[in-house]
This record gives C-alpha cells, structure tokens and sequence, in this order.
C-alpha cells in the first residue's frame, strides 16, 4: 500500500508508443484496447507480418532485436532486458494473456522458443506498465497479436523453408472474414540440428551440435452478431532443446560440452470471451481462461527436474467512449499452482490466488493535449495489495510531438523464492514485492511527409530487489538499481521503395550501493535497417546491430569459471534477407544471418550462431 495516497493524488496512467513503420499505428498493448500510439506518451515497437515477412524473420527473439539474450541459436533460453531492467522484468502476453511461468525460479518468461508464423503482429512496450497488467513489468511489455480476419472469407498461407546447420521449417494456416465471423487457424514446424553453444575458443569443446524442434498450432476466432460477440483463442506449443553443461570437471564450474542434456516443454492456452455493446458508447466484456506450462530437464533420457505450472483467470471489463477520451474499468482474478521437483531442492507444490482493480482513462485536453493514465491495486493471498499508477500527456504541437509520463511498477516474488527448500535455499514467506518508480519524456519530429526522428530520455529507480543471500541460504530484499537511458531515431523514405530506419540506445545500469554496471546490459547499442526494391517484384532487407561492451559472468579459454563480473567483449552483426514475388500469390525469399560470420558471445560462454542461411516459397490464396 506504500503508494496508495500518492496513486490516488496522480490518478491516472500514461503508457505510450511510438509506432515503428506507419503513421496512424493502432496498437492494444497500452491500454487494453485499440488506442491511435500518437496519443500515447512512451514508446512501442511494432513489429507486423509485413516486417516478419520483409526480413524473414522465424523467431520471436529475431523481432525483438539485440534487446534479447539468447543462449545460442534458436530454441535456447531466453532473457529480454527492456530499459536496462532485469530479464524478469519483462511481461510477456500472447492477446492480452499472461504468459509468465510462476513455477520458474523468478517468474520469468523464456522468449527463446516462440516461433513467429501465428502472429499478425509483436508490439513491445518500451517502459513501466504494471498499472495496466500488474506484476512482473517494470522494464516493459511484449505482446503476441495472432493473425485474424482479413480481407477474403477464405484466406490460405503456407510457408517452407530449408538451411544450414539442417534447419527446416513449415507453416501452413488459413485465415478470413465472414457472416460476421473473424478467424485464424496455422500449424508451423521448426527444426535444426544448431550449433555447438561451447565457444570454440574453449578447450572443452568438441563440436557437439545443440538441437531444437519447435512446434506450434494457434487458433482465433471471434463472431459478432449485432450488439452481441463472443471470441475463443487457443495455443498449444512443445519444445525440444538441447543444451550444454556449466557444472562439469573436477570442481563442477567447467563449461564444457554434453550430449545428453536436453529440454522440453509445453505451453497449453485457452481463452473464452464474450461482449456486449450496452448502448452506443459502452461495451461491456467477460473472459476467462487457463495457461498450462510444464517443463522438465533430462540427463540421458532420465529426468532431472520438472516444473508445472497452473494458471486460472478470468476478467470482468466495461469501456465507456465519450467525445473527449475513453474510460477503461475492471476487475480480474487469478489463481496460480505450481508443481516443482529438482535434483537439490524438495518438492513444491502450492497455490496462491490474487485479485486486481483498474481503471485507465484518456482525456482530450482542449485541441492539443491528451492525457492518459490508469490506477491499479492488485491484492496478493500471500502478502496483501499493492498499488500502482501511471499519468503522461502528448502535446501534438504538428509537425512536433512532446510526450511525458511517471510511473511505478512492481514485480511480486515467486511462489519458488517464498516457498521452496532444500540444502541450499530456505524459502523467505517474507519477501515484499520489488517496486520501481521511472519517469520518461521525449520528442518527436516529422521533418517532411518522408523523414522523421525523434529522442526520449528516461529514468528508473528499482528498490527492493530480491537477491540471493549465501549467508542467510535464503532470498533477501536487499537491492537497489538505478537505470539512467536515451533512444534516438531516425527514419527516411531515401526513394521511391528505399527506407533507412537508425536507432541508438544508451543505457547507465548501475546498482545503487556500490555503482557497479548490471550484468548484460550494455553502455551502447544501435541498430541499422534499410529496405531497398531495385525492381518491381525484387526487395532487399538489410538489418545491422552493434551491441557494445557489458559485465557478465566469465569463463576462461580452459572452460573454467573465472569472474562473476568480467568484461564481455563488444560485438557486430547483421542479416540480409531478400524476397522475388514469382507471382501474385507466390514469393520466394532467401536470408542470410550473421552476414561477416563474426565470432561473439551473447551471452557470455554461449557461441553466436555462425554463418547460415536458408531459402524458402511463401503463398497466399
């Protein structure tokens, strides 16, 4: 309740996107509903099927850019750390629902093994947004938008394509509109046989190939029928990844390669969702679902560990239009099991029920001022409720847009943290919620109908992080970061059918007692993306990252560990992609990653995937 009085005074939220590609960008990320992203103070990127398309993007860990460390090729673990906030700080949602593994240690979300062929689009949410979805997004959000409706009642897409390392992918689905009737159905299949993830500067490894299979069946449907609708969304996704041992040798902290370990997964979603419009201005909505994860760890076929997980929800929502804004109210509710066996810890299995209130508005303020905002307070079975809150303003001063928010956001501790034992962990039921205050304002300028830029600059305080005590053999409320950041853009139409898009991001991560740089979050980092069609049915994507030098955890050329706090080394590189429209429904396209095949770990101990490629045939009916 230690911001109650304050959310109270303030109000209201201010969550804000800048739309990447277009310039009347509709996004739902930030406010639960369909909202213009000029009207919204922060930033989003929003990646669409036509950008998935343009660059021959297959993994979610592709769209969201150097911002994702993957531990090796596709398939492996991975963390995104949005504005410089820890990897557990990052909401993940697929339509709204949360994904976020409560029977993980911390909750976090692996990114690492979403495929992108099921989506129309991924929006990420640049900032705090708790006030909105609750725990776990303090640094951001990102969203998974199925494909949905269309043009035709009867749309079919396929897609095939093969590469190196033995990589193999399929997708076939259909989507369409009609009789009031909006739907989405694809199945997609990703294989590879990898790469060894033991750099090959260790003397441990032995070129041991690291594979993964993907596969993924989405479905969404939604039927208007006069004042009345109703939707269903359905996702079930398996994963097979194998990976490589940090436990081996005499001493067990020997980096080296294993054959044997594997991980598997499996993600069951389900969502049912009716509305009503009672009256011209409002609309009234009711669903409920169930997110089923489960993961276990395998040595030789035998298993190590297993993690279940069991996620309850419903929600309860109203939408109120009126002719200077809009007003958003709900309550929701869930319910999370858990299910845990590990070599080291004794088994888990518990539940924890919570509940939550919102409200978000947006205001028209005489002709030039939006503001926009919304209040929360969830209330935790375990330890009581906690409030957050978020309010900005965008100035729309043509051709300038000025945009400023404040807000606060918080991660609850784990189910794990609060109640797991073993020999080296005693669960602390203790634990408070790590809570974050962060400010941000920014600017954007559209220099002519072709060119735009824009800069925002913004500030984090996150206090009572949860660390590990070695003393104490327990997780403590001890920490607490500061995060200082910039981004600059710039974007130009060069020509007819040739864009550049530059962006440069500085990040100051630093822990607030000691002043030592967070681990994997870089000082520097930009991206280049420039698309050029030299002839009519001929387009060329090229996309360029440099991710510059960070702290991580260290591993000598022997395999041995050798610093909590090392220094891993800057590195570039990048992707060219290219497409040929055979016909009017057929396209064939060709990718080519890590273009110089640069050597580079990211994270540190994990090889980059070296040079590959693949060709492959789209089609549309």
């Amino acid at each position: 309740m230690r911001h109650t009085l304050k959310a109270a005074i303030l109000a209201l939220t201010s969550l804000a996107i800048l739309p990447a590609h277009a310039e009347e960008e509709i996004v739902v990320t930030a406010t639960r509903s369909p909202t213009p992203a000029a009207t919204l103070p922060a930033r989003v990127e929003v990646i669409g099927r036509a950008d998935i398309e343009a660059q021959s993007m297959t993994t979610l860990a592709e769209a969201i850019g150097p911002q994702a460390v993957q531990a090796g090729g596709a398939g492996q673990q991975t963390s995104v750390f949005l504005r410089g906030a820890n990897s557990k700080h990052a909401l993940a949602l697929f339509d709204g629902v949360r994904l976020n593994d409560a029977a993980s240690p911390n909750g976090q979300y692996d990114f690492g093994q979403d495929t992108l062929g099921a989506l129309d689009r991924v929006e990420v949410l640049r900032g705090p947004a708790s006030a909105v979805y609750g725990s776990d997004a303090i640094g951001g959000v990102v969203n998974m938008l199925p494909r949905r409706g269309g043009a035709a009642a009867f749309a079919p897409f396929a897609e095939a394509s093969a590469g190196s390392f033995e990589t193999r992918r399929a997708l076939v689905g259909v989507a369409g509109s009609a009789g009031g009737i909006d739907y989405g159905i694809s199945g997609e299949v990703f294989e590879t046989d990898g790469h060894d993830l033991v750099p090959a500067r260790m003397a441990t490894h032995f070129g041991h190939r690291d594979a993964t299979r993907l596969s993924t069946l989405t479905a969404s449907l939604r039927h208007q029928s006069g004042a009345f609708a109703w939707d269903i969304l359905l996702r079930v996704r398996e994963s097979e990844t194998e990976f490589d041992t940090f436990s081996s040798g005499q001493f067990l902290d020997l980096r080296a390669d294993d054959s044997d370990l594997e991980n598997t997964g499996a993600q069951r979603l389900w969502r049912l969702g009716a509305e009503m419009d009672a009256g011209a201005a409002l609309t009234l909505r009711l669903a409920g679902g169930q997110v089923l994860s489960a993961r276990a760890e395998t040595d030789g076929g035998g298993e190590t560990s297993s993690a279940d997980s069991t996620r309850d929800f419903a929600d309860i929502s109203g939408r109120y239009r009126f002719e200077a804004g809009s007003l958003n109210a709900g309550l929701s509710f869930e319910r999370n099991y858990i299910a845990t066996r590990t070599q080291f810890a004794s088994p888990l299995a518990i539940a924890e029920t919570q509940a939550a209130a919102y409200l978000l508005a947006q205001f028209q303020l005489g002709r030039r001022i939006i503001a926009t905002g919304s209040l929360r307070i969830d209330d935790y079975e375990s330890f009581g409720a906690h409030t957050t809150y978020a309010i900005g303003a965008v100035a729309d001063l043509a051709p300038l847009r000025l945009f400023t928010s404040i807000g606060a956001a918080f991660k609850a501790p784990s189910l794990s943290e609060r109640f797991e034992t073993s020999s080296f962990n005693l669960g602390n039921r203790d634990l408070r919620p790590e809570q974050s205050q962060s400010w941000e304002t920014g600017a954007d300028w559209s220099a002519s109908e072709t060119v735009s830029l824009g800069a925002s600059y913004y500030q984090t305080s996150i206090m009572d992080l949860i660390e590990y005590d070695f003393l104490q053999l327990k997780n403590l409320n001890v920490g607490e970061a500061i995060i200082d950041g910039a981004e600059i853009y710039a974007q130009a139409a060069v020509a007819p059918g040739t864009s550049l898009r530059a962006s440069y991001t500085w990040t100051d991560a630093r822990d607030a007692a000691t002043g030592d740089p967070l681990a994997r979050r870089p000082a520097h980092a930009w991206r280049l993306d420039a698309r050029v069609r030299p002839y009519e049915r001929l387009a060329l994507a090229l996309s360029w990252s440099y991710v510059g030098a960070r702290t991580d955890v260290i591993y000598a050329n022997s395999g041995a560990f050798e610093s909590g706090a090392g220094r891993a080394e800057a590195f570039n590189v990048g992707a060219l992609s290219a497409s040929f429209d055979l016909t009017d429904r057929a396209q064939a396209f060709a990718r080519i990653d890590n273009i110089t095949d640069a050597t580079y770990e990211q994270p540190a101990a994990f090889a980059g995937a070296p040079r590959g490629g693949s060709i492959g045939i789209r089609t549309r009916f």
